[in-house]
């Protein structure tokens, strides 16, 4: 079911309970209102006629009906107004106006109880309504006032019929409200699905919405453009990865391929073979730690590895006794109050791994390699050669290698891969000169 659909649906149901409910309320409200007005005029009526009465101390004896007894007192009544006095045996001894009023069962229940509470009924004499208050008198017997309510039944249809037609008016204006709105939300919606759709069977990720309208909807269009932008950014960056890493193997393949070559000449003396089977090693070594690093840079360690809280003393410290070890090299460490943040271990140990190495390659064997870690930031310094305001702002780059530094081994990967570490924890790596010669990266993560 569609979305425009559903709304119509849901906001036609929506308004046809409220006025049902409310068309309920007013007109029980209403007759309640007008029945009680009936009922406060007999009431006042009642007062005067059980007066009239009472004087006339029972002016009509017998069992003979009859008409106009009360004179003057009754005559004000008798035109808007029927009434009836019952004795105490049931029997009417006095009645005014154009119909009998009913005797039920329960009025002479009260006819011979003076002292029970007065009854009021709705009614129909001969197809007309009317509305009947009977109340016991005293001396025993019964008074009845029957009032015709024809009117107020007619007006209580009328409100009825106008509270219908004007629920099914507001139902169709809600209805036809709740279709534009619906398909006024709708429309940038679809718009969206299209542009998903198209980007989809074409692979175009240039597209860019424009789609206005509420807030809400501007905000998704704004959250898919953002979305494009990051994918198409990712794609470009996979393509440049495939191109470089494609540049890069090359190098180490055709010297395999050459050295494989040489191997198969005949006249090849024993040590010439040692030194090309060396080099074939150094070469599938070079190869493993490129294969390696490009592996480290493909994969999303964000899906791979769930951030957990480390001190970052503690993980630099054995970190460094690792490269001590490894190296045989002086590395010096300083801790000063360091922090515990979360990150992905394995993560951090490659990079911070990655920037010990790459300040003992660049670094001279008679220096050592200074590692500072203090709260939430970790440099590490060399005194090599330094590098060149020309190459800092490219170290970070893929495959970047500086002019200076070519001629050493290494893929260019290190560095990127501190930098992606980094990004991927709201972190900020930089590199400055070390005093006295050298360069001292750092990396700082967020308090």
């Amino acid at each position: 079911m569609k979305l425009r659909t559903r709304f119509l649906i849901a906001t036609s149901v929506i308004v046809f309970l409220t006025v049902s409910i409310l068309s309920v309320a007013i007109y029980a409200t209403v007759s309640k209102h007008l029945l009680s007005e009936v009922d406060n005029t007999l009431d006042a009526r009642v007062v005067a006629i059980a007066e009239s009465i009472r004087l006339r101390n029972n002016a009509a004896p017998g069992n003979r009906r009859q008409r106009n007894p009360l004179e003057e007192a009754l005559l004000p009544i008798r035109f808007d107004t029927v009434t009836q006095v019952i004795d105490p045996r049931g029997n009417v001894v006095i009645a005014l106006g154009q119909v009998d009023l009913p005797i039920s069962n329960d009025v002479l229940e009260m006819v011979a109880n003076p002292l029970a509470q007065r009854m009021r009924i709705t009614t129909k004499i001969d197809g007309v309504p009317y509305r009947i208050l009977s109340v016991p008198i005293l001396r025993g017997g019964a008074l009845q006032l029957g009032k015709d309510i024809s009117d107020i039944e007619s007006a209580k249809d009328g409100i009825l019929l106008w509270l219908f037609v004007l629920g099914l008016l507001a139902i169709a204006a809600s209805g036809g409200a709740g279709w534009f709105i619906a398909r006024r939300t709708a429309r940038p919606i679809q718009k969206l699905a299209a542009a998903a759709e198209h980007i989809a069977a074409t692979r175009e990720l240039t597209t860019t919405l424009e789609i206005s309208g509420d807030a809400e909807i501007e905000q998704l269009a704004t959250s898919f453009n953002t979305m494009l932008v990051a994918l198409r950014l990712s794609r470009e960056q996979q393509q440049q990865l495939v191109q470089d890493a494609s540049h890069e193997l090359r190098t180490p393949l055709t010297s395999l391929r050459a050295n494989s070559e040489l191997l198969e000449r005949e006249n090849l003396d024993t040590e010439t073979k040692n030194l090309i089977l060396r080099d074939i090693r150094a070469e599938v070594d070079e190869l493993a730690a490129l294969t390696g690093e490009l592996s480290s840079l493909a994969s999303d360690q964000r899906l791979v590895e769930q951030l957990r809280i480390v001190n970052l003393g503690e993980a630099v410290e054995e970190l460094v006794e690792r490269a001590r070890r490894r190296s045989g090299r002086i590395i010096n460490l300083e801790r000063k109050s360091p922090a515990s943040i979360r990150v992905r271990p394995s993560q951090l140990d490659r990079a911070i791994s990655n920037l010990i190495d790459n300040a003992l390659k660049f670094c001279p064997t008679s220096q050592p390699v200074d590692v500072f870690v203090s709260i939430n930031r970790i440099e590490v310094c060399d005194h090599g050669p330094g590098i060149s305001d020309a190459d800092k702002p490219h170290i970070f780059d893929r495959f970047y290698r500086a002019v200076a530094t070519r001629a050493l081994p290494g893929s260019g990967l290190g560095l990127a891969i501190v930098k992606q570490f980094a990004d991927d924890h709201d972190a900020v790596v930089n590199a400055v000169d070390t005093p006295g010669g050298g360069a001292t990266i750092s990396i700082e993560f967020s308090e």
